[in-house]
């Protein structure tokens, strides 16, 4: 007979152990518990940051002076802004019951989530960045990775989303992307204020039959093994080297310093400068919005650039500032610094 699907409720946790918690179950799945559905919502709000993020994406000094604790995870993804208004799962699961492939993967553990919330009248999808949307808003943000021998898939329930908050929180220099980081939240970041007990339920029993567990879940504890793998972690999350994380490339002194913001997947923010000259833009779909530029030497053509870009594939870009001399193509220069990845 199939094991059950072990389902852990770990209530309201403190914001260090609505972490530690999930990675433990990791841990003890990865050793050989049964695959685990677990739940957690945050006491206080907190920040956290992914696996191989710098520390540097995070307002540090703002997140001190508002109280805010700052924790890096094990799964990646950059840094996101967390509180009690937002329910948690986790769905972990052993890598060998996993179609290969990291894109079937996410999609084997997401796609019972989508059903979840369809279940409960939300008319969610996955979309074919791999984010559950309605309308084009994303409702569940999530991030994955492989802790040892498991695979585990965060996301949650946004009851209500704090969408300056979760702005504010981040390292941004230039307040004009910093406004756009905003405004692009508030059109693709939704909430959905659904009964958070039907959805703990609804949830169970589409992750218990979607992944074939015997028709069968049953209310579970940590193992001893999770347990001290809790404690450990308690530790590790709160040490410094384990905070400050990977130090960032060395780069020279004269390159461009570049800040690229994702709201959703084909929807992020940029800010780039560089040799007396800046950029900063919103991109949806590969699409630039909203497009401020400076460099002296434009002179009384700057806002004709600007308009002249709105609407510009960002591979296009480099092209149609081409047209404005040597500022256009300096402007040009900074904009071949972007991670192409992250856009």
């Amino acid at each position: 007979m199939a094991e059950p699907l072990r389902v852990i409720d770990f209530g309201v946790s403190s914001p260090l152990r609505s972490q530690t918690l999930w990675h433990a179950v990791a841990y003890g799945v990865s050793a050989g518990a049964p695959a685990t559905l677990s739940f957690v919502r945050p006491a206080a709000p907190y920040v956290c940051l992914g696996y191989h993020r710098n520390m540097d994406e995070v307002d540090t000094d703002y997140c001190r002076a508002n109280g805010l604790p700052v924790f890096r995870r094990m799964v990646g993804g950059g840094p996101v802004y967390l509180d009690s208004n937002q329910l948690f799962f986790q769905i972990c699961v052993r890598v060998e019951s996993l179609p290969p492939g990291r894109h079937q993967a996410m999609r084997t553990l997401l796609e019972p989530a989508v059903a979840a919330f369809r279940a409960l009248g939300v008319p969610a999808a996955l979309d074919a960045g791999g984010e559950i949307c309605v309308e084009g808003k994303k409702i569940c943000g999530h991030g994955a990775g492989q802790i040892e021998d498991a695979v585990i898939v965060c996301g949650n329930l946004i009851e209500q989303f704090d969408h300056e908050r979760a702005a504010r929180v981040l390292a941004m220099a230039e307040a004009t992307q910093r406004e756009e980081t905003l405004a692009l939240m508030r059109r693709f970041v939704g909430s959905t204020p659904v009964d958070p007990g039907a959805f703990r339920s609804t949830m169970t029993a589409s992750y218990r039959d979607a992944l074939s567990l015997g028709g069968r879940e049953e209310e579970g504890a940590l193992t001893g093994l999770e347990h001290e793998a809790l404690v450990e972690l308690d530790e590790r999350f709160t040490s410094r080297p384990w905070l400050d994380g990977p130090r960032p490339p060395s780069v020279g002194s004269v390159a461009p310093r570049v800040r690229q913001v994702k709201v959703r997947a084909g929807v992020c923010t940029f800010a780039v400068e560089g040799h007396g000259a800046l950029v900063t833009a919103g991109v949806v779909d590969g699409v630039l919005e909203r497009v401020h530029l400076f460099d002296g030497a434009l002179n009384g053509s700057r806002q004709r650039a600007e308009h002249a870009l709105v609407g510009v594939p960002v591979n296009d870009a480099a092209r149609v500032l081409s047209g404005f001399g040597d500022p256009g193509r300096r402007l040009a220069a900074l904009l071949a610094s972007l991670e192409p990845a992250r856009l």
